[in-house]
């Protein structure tokens, strides 16, 4: 059985991916139908079998009489609910995978200690990874849970993807709550290499206390390509200062 892709999902994967690379910017419009048969050398037909394919999947929009126009097509994490990071970019359609997963055990410093309410160097079980979004490089994760609740974990190090589920399921920890500081940094050397950006680009930071029953149970610290990730939440009513008119 042949393994060849028909030409229009050729057209699209190629189009999907200058679109994700910012070949084609969001608020751009795509050149237009000639154009694109020119370019990849195949009819009016195969192209807007394509294009149906992008619009499917909310990367863009055909606007009657304009064109084909890029949407705002970046992962948008919610504050409303407890969702991490990886699950965010595969609810928006995206192939994500570990690279490069250390999980050790060490012991907690100050930080670490008060953000789990552990005592000091208490051992914690500490998870290093770098994830990829469609093959790229687009987060870092450090992530610390109290050893104890997490024996053996070494041995699962490669073994998934999903930290927050990969708990819920091997070790019946089911995260309910979660507080997150959310900042903004330049990428330093080490941070530039590991993404594969340039040293000064801005992250988008969180770090996060989860909870079990009111109790923490894993501090996240994350560094997502700020280019790349969007954090949004809603709000209701307006804060009103009752010393403002003391």
């Amino acid at each position: 059985m042949s393994n060849k892709l028909p030409s229009y999902m050729k057209v699209y994967k190629e189009l999907q991916q200058e679109i994700r690379n910012g070949k084609y910017q969001i608020g751009d419009m795509l050149p237009v139908e000639s154009e694109l048969e020119q370019m990849f050398g195949v009819s009016r037909i195969t192209i807007r079998k394509a294009v149906k394919l992008l619009v499917e999947e909310k990367l863009v929009d055909v606007k009657q009489g304009r064109g084909t126009l890029v949407l705002d097509f970046k992962p948008k994490q919610s504050l409303n609910h407890v969702v991490s990071v990886t699950e965010t970019l595969r609810q928006k359609g995206y192939d994500v995978q570990t690279q490069s997963m250390y999980i050790d055990i060490i012991q907690a410093n100050y930080e670490i200690a008060e953000a789990l309410q552990i005592p000091l160097s208490e051992y914690v079980a500490r998870f290093q990874r770098i994830q990829l979004a469609d093959g790229k490089p687009i987060v870092l994760m450090k992530n610390y849970v109290e050893a104890k609740m997490v024996p053996d974990v070494i041995k699962y190090s490669n073994k998934f993807t999903a930290l927050y589920q990969f708990l819920e399921g091997t070790y019946q920890i089911h995260i309910d709550e979660a507080s997150d500081t959310i900042y903004a940094k330049n990428a330093e050397f080490e941070e530039a290499q590991m993404l594969n950006i340039p040293v000064g680009e801005a992250l988008l930071c969180i770090k996060r206390i989860c909870y079990q029953d009111n109790k923490p149970v894993c501090y996240d610290k994350v560094k997502i390509i700020g280019s790349k990730y969007e954090l949004n939440t809603s709000m209701m009513g307006r804060y009103h200062d009752e010393k403002k008119n003391e």
